[in-house]
């Protein structure tokens, strides 16, 4: 399958889970359940550090904020739209979607930290050792 095409069906994969997320969280809500719960999270290898998610949540700070909140990266629908995925896929979104004024225009460690702030966000336990500048080591990592 073509690079395009397998993007294309991706994030066709990603709109109907988010539909399906969406579509669950309405029916909890009009039957008076409880709200949706935070996407469990469960013993994850550490492949980022403290200083890397600092370094991203700076970066977030001075350019994706200017667009997004942090809560826009958290939560169950963040969950069923990036998680499932290898983070690798979030990592390739970003670097070449953001920012949406200018899409590829920071580095590949300024996106690379992002995204190791982006799995502090969502309560993944830094290591010792950086998440690789390397879309393709990315590849094979899940969240």
């Amino acid at each position: 399958m073509r690079p395009e095409a397998r993007r294309r069906s991706r994030g066709h994969a990603r709109a109907a889970r988010l539909l399906f997320l969406l579509g669950g969280v309405a029916g909890c809500a009009s039957a008076g359940g409880s709200p949706a719960q935070d996407v469990p999270t469960g013993p994850v290898a550490a492949f980022y550090t403290a200083d890397q998610a600092a370094r991203g949540q700076r970066t977030f700070s001075t350019v994706c904020s200017v667009c997004h909140g942090r809560t826009e990266f958290t939560g169950p629908i963040f969950g069923m739209t990036w998680m499932a995925d290898p983070v690798g896929h979030l990592f390739e979104h970003i670097s070449t979607k953001m920012p949406q004024n200018r899409p590829g225009s920071l580095s590949v460690q300024e996106y690379t930290d992002v995204v190791a702030y982006l799995l502090q966000l969502n309560g993944r336990t830094a290591g010792d050792r950086e998440l690789p500048a390397d879309p393709d080591a990315m590849a094979g990592l899940r969240w």
